[in-house]
């Protein structure tokens, strides 16, 4: 046990809350009702008292990471499609197939490589202002619309 008095103040405030309140443990889900510790006796992780945020501002993040899934997914329906010509109709080859399958592979390839920023960037998205956010989801929407205009051009 630590003798620093601000974690002995956070224990403190800690057991104090749980002496009133059902809470279960973030881990297992056990009552932490009465503790008398900071670890839970259940699974034996060390729980701290924190404040969270009730309603954190996802739309823009889910809105944009949707955008690159749906074209991504749109992609990966047209290749799935192609592999069922070519094996149960075998009409799966020739300039035109070839073309279509290129051209979903690299839409594809773009688009979830831009999931892929998107989501690794998630916590920046969200703590940037809402004008740039809303501008970065209408990026998202219009590569996703690029990529359709560009499969019909080519695919005609």
């Amino acid at each position: 046990m630590d003798d620093r008095p601000e974690e002995t103040r956070e224990r403190s405030l800690l057991r104090e809350f749980l002496a009133d309140h059902d809470v279960d443990c973030p881990q297992c889900h056990y009552n932490l009702r009465n503790l008398t510790g900071d670890r839970c006796p259940e699974c034996g992780e060390q729980l701290a008292l924190g404040v969270h945020l009730i309603e954190p501002r996802l739309a823009a993040p889910i809105a944009g990471v949707v955008g690159l899934a749906a074209g991504a997914g749109l992609n990966g329906l047209l290749i799935v499609y192609w592999l069922i010509v070519s094996v149960f109709y075998n009409r799966g080859s020739g300039g035109y197939w070839n073309r279509f399958v290129i051209v979903n592979l690299i839409n594809g390839a773009v688009l979830g490589t831009g999931m892929f920023f998107w989501l690794k960037h998630w916590r920046r998205i969200r703590a940037a202002s809402p004008t740039r956010r809303w501008i970065l989801v209408a990026g998202c929407w219009v590569l996703s619309l690029a990529d359709l205009v560009v499969f019909t051009m080519v695919i005609r």
